[in-house]
């Protein structure tokens, strides 16, 4: 059997290719392509930039949860539906001396009242639809007896 076995793997050899034979049927149509990656038109990603600014008297403070917070909404028609689906926005938190802070950010905070000092952390983040954006701050332990302070935002959109 082994003999046999090495006859068959041993004498078989391969010869020359024959000629190509004819081109098959073309294929489905392919999908639109995004600018500038696949070929639409050529412009590539765009990149817009806003800024929005919340002073402190600004924030509003909403109860109608469990969990007491601050916000404030801006209308922002740049921001269309076509903008999300195909693009993404990075929110930065504008600090003193050219500094940015990326959204979501937690600051540590103290204040005094009648019972002394109180330390608390402030989470800062936002939230947007077609139109609009709101910013939120939420104090740990939902400490509302002070509005938080004034704020800038800075707003990137990458989109294609």
């Amino acid at each position: 059997m082994l003999p046999m076995l090495a006859a068959l793997l041993l004498g078989s050899c391969r010869g020359d290719d024959g000629p190509m034979g004819p081109e098959g049927p073309m294929g489905p149509a392919g999908r639109d392509g995004r600018d500038g990656i696949d070929g639409k038109d050529g412009e590539g990603m765009k990149t817009l930039e806003f800024t929005f600014g919340v002073k402190q008297n600004d924030w509003e403070i909403v109860k109608d949860s469990k969990e007491p917070y601050f916000r404030y909404e801006f209308d922002f028609k740049e921001l269309e539906s076509s903008i999300i689906d195909h693009g993404m926005l990075t929110v930065y938190r504008m600090l003193d001396d050219d500094y940015y802070a990326t959204l979501p950010v937690t600051k540590l905070h103290k204040d005094t009242n009648d019972n002394g000092d109180i330390f608390y952390t402030q989470l800062i983040d936002y939230e947007f639809a077609p139109g609009k954006i709101s910013f939120y701050v939420t104090n740990s332990d939902f400490y509302i007896d002070e509005k938080p302070d004034a704020m800038d935002f800075k707003v990137v959109v990458h989109y294609y």
